[in-house]
């Protein structure tokens, strides 16, 4: 009895040790959920659009973006403010769970 707790002990020390040296990857951060759509719903913020694999995000002259996450990112616009949420398992910290952008601003960047 005496050896099978000094192995189940040993186990959790050596359990805690790998979780110190190799904790997880500070480039990944969690993504936005139903809840936080929920949340910003509920509070004003209507859907603008769904953007999924595929879809053209913007057009540059003759030129076509596309949408190319496998995870769909959701628009929201209020008053003079536009909201994206990214869902999905894992987000970039680049990307982030969501990013906030004004109105004029956006339509800077996105007009044709």
């Amino acid at each position: 009895m005496k050896k099978l707790s000094l192995y189940l002990i040993s186990f959790v020390v050596f359990l805690n040790l790998i979780d110190k040296f190799f904790h997880e990857d500070p480039f990944w951060v969690d993504c936005s959920n139903e809840k936080d759509l929920y949340e910003y719903v509920s509070d004003g913020w209507r859907i603008k659009k769904i953007y999924k694999k595929g879809d053209i995000v913007q057009i540059v002259g003759e030129v076509k973006y596309y949408y190319n996450s496998n995870n769909p990112q959701i628009i929201l616009f209020k008053d003079n403010k536009i909201k994206g949420l990214n869902f999905g398992w894992r987000c970039s910290y680049l990307e982030g769970s969501e990013f906030n952008i004004s109105r004029e601003r956006f339509e800077k960047l996105f007009s044709s």
